[in-house]
């Protein structure tokens, strides 16, 4: 064996060394579709299931600990006139409150906040109501930065469509939109050129520095968004583009230093870009249909939407 073989070997043992394998998190039956992901102010994986085949009632799960057993927490209410809810993306406020976008159908979508009380929901109130595509949400500065993936009635003509990054007061209740750009509370829209894929900004995460991340699902694009003392975004700058291999960015999160982590549903991985803008395969194998990652508690957890599970990378 010569030198150069010898040294192949050498590299090829150091990385199976610090090879990190996926654990997998089955949830239970009552989730057909596991979703959106927050960590909650005491430590616990918070996980949306929308349950798509509404054989289930759309509802948020908890998983207390790692190598535990999700358990449901609670059912989301079911808007009247649909006759379910479609929980998605889920983050916390300051006081606990949990945000939930329940996603429904064009113009019935909503932003809902639940309060709790001794572990169990007290109140839930309607923030936002008549939206297109309620996604993702994150709090940011007593504000909720909401994703619409569809805004359905811009009339373009080029084959192309609109979506929107939309801020509301976190304290504000029962406000309507018109799904426009012009909406005041549109903080930032983008076009999805793609003719296949028309889902546009889809994910939403924010760093400590209080930048915002939003993905354009069709275009594979990834976008840093800074916003003003008002909250709207004073500039945009486009992170990721199409060349880089993500496919179609979902839901986002970042880790305490400013990492980015990208679901990207039909690539079937999980990225992470770093804050200056390098992009790397977290995890590869054996995701279906990946919708959202989290981090949790030294591993990324990226729930499988075209299944029943969640995986957990260990993080280095």
């Amino acid at each position: 064996m010569n030198l150069t073989s010898l040294s192949r070997l050498a590299s090829l043992a150091v990385f199976a060394a610090g090879a990190v394998s996926a654990g997998v998190v089955q949830m239970p039956p009552t989730c057909t579709t596991p979703d959106g992901m927050a960590v909650s102010p005491d430590g616990k994986l918070v996980i949306a299931a929308p349950n798509n085949s509404r054989k289930q009632p759309g509802c948020i799960f908890r998983l207390d600990a790692p190598g535990g057993t999700p358990v449901k927490w609670f059912d989301v209410p079911a808007l009247p006139a649909s006759g379910y809810s479609q929980p998605m993306g889920v983050c916390f406020g300051p006081a606990g409150e949990l945000y939930v976008c329940d996603c429904q159908k064009k113009g019935l979508a909503r932003v809902l906040c639940f309060t709790f009380r001794d572990g169990q929901v007290a109140t839930c109130e309607t923030v936002a109501e008549g939206l297109h595509n309620a996604n993702g949400v994150k709090y940011l500065n007593g504000r909720l930065y909401v994703t619409q993936a569809f805004l359905f009635d811009i009339p373009r003509g080029d084959g192309a469509a609109t979506s929107g990054l939309y801020m509301f007061d976190a304290k504000a209740r029962n406000v309507r939109v018109g799904n426009t750009p012009a909406d005041p509370q549109c903080v930032f829209a983008d076009v999805t050129r793609n003719p296949k894929i028309k889902c546009g900004l889809n994910g939403v995460a924010v760093t400590s520095k209080g930048e915002i991340y939003t993905g354009n699902y069709g275009d594979g694009t990834l976008w840093r968004l800074t916003p003003g003392a008002d909250g709207r975004i004073a500039s945009a700058v486009q992170v990721v583009h199409p060349e880089a291999g993500v496919k179609t960015p979902d839901g986002l999160c970042v880790d305490a230093e400013d990492n980015v982590y990208i679901a990207d549903m039909f690539g079937s991985q999980t990225v992470k870009v770093s804050p200056d803008g390098v992009v790397s395969v977290v995890q590869k194998d054996g995701l279906n249909r990946p919708s959202e990652p989290c981090v949790w508690r030294g591993s990324v957890y990226t729930a499988n939407y075209g299944g029943t599970t969640l995986d957990e990378k260990p993080l280095r």
